[in-house]
């Protein structure tokens, strides 16, 4: 297993050499070309969104392998629980046109709840595009500023600070900032993390194309 503090380039490298990949390899597997792995793994550059959604995939791994883990937090079966946690100014940043993500608890794979802190930048449903579903449930609580919800069913929902709201996520949604500054959420899913993340990068690329 990889350190939690280990950067991208770091945990690709160990995951290739640890299956006996070549660079070459890996770029067949998931479409991206072998000066962009080469610079990743010397940490020359960092990955945007999509192309880390394209990587994980195609190395067939969770994305919180990239994230990096911590050896031991889900591999001890005989032990009772397992935790982790995150401090202040520490976690894993995602940088999308509709949200700022921040996954925190990223060391443990495979969890029942996905926590998300999040900023919400969409101001307008023709901004944020197609609304976003996904298995699973889903609860949000505002920690700054002020937001609505939009779903297909309901009527949208003012949240102010403190507010918070629980839904099925299979039912389509959208979070957007009415405040000045835009809205700081804490978001927990159900949805399983590999799935929560393809589908909000199958979003992303759609609202690209639109």
């Amino acid at each position: 297993m990889t350190d939690a503090k280990s950067s991208l380039g770091d945990i690709l490298k160990e995951i290739r050499n640890r299956n006996r990949w070549t660079l070459a390899e890996v770029s067949s597997m998931t479409g991206l070309a072998v000066s962009t792995l080469s610079k990743v793994e010397n940490n020359q550059m960092q990955l945007t969104y999509d192309r880390l959604i394209q990587l994980a995939q195609g190395l067939k791994v969770d994305i919180v392998e990239l994230f990096g883990t911590t050896a031991g937090a889900e591999d001890a079966p005989s032990m009772l629980g397992r935790r982790t946690y995150t401090r202040s100014g520490e976690g894993r940043e995602i940088i999308t046109q509709n949200y700022d993500y921040l996954y925190v608890c990223t060391e443990i794979s495979k969890k029942s709840m996905v926590p998300i802190v999040a900023v919400a930048r969409a101001r307008t449903l023709e901004e944020f595009g197609p609304l976003i579903r996904h298995k699973g449930e889903e609860f949000f609580y505002v920690v700054e500023g002020e937001l609505e919800l939009h779903t297909e069913i309901y009527a949208p929902l003012r949240l102010k600070k403190g507010d918070s709201c629980y839904f099925d996520a299979m039912m389509g949604h959208a979070y957007l900032s009415v405040s000045e500054e835009p809205a700081q959420i804490l978001c927990v899913c159900s949805t399983p993390e590999t799935e929560l993340i393809s589908t909000l990068s199958t979003a992303q690329t759609t609202k690209l194309k639109s």
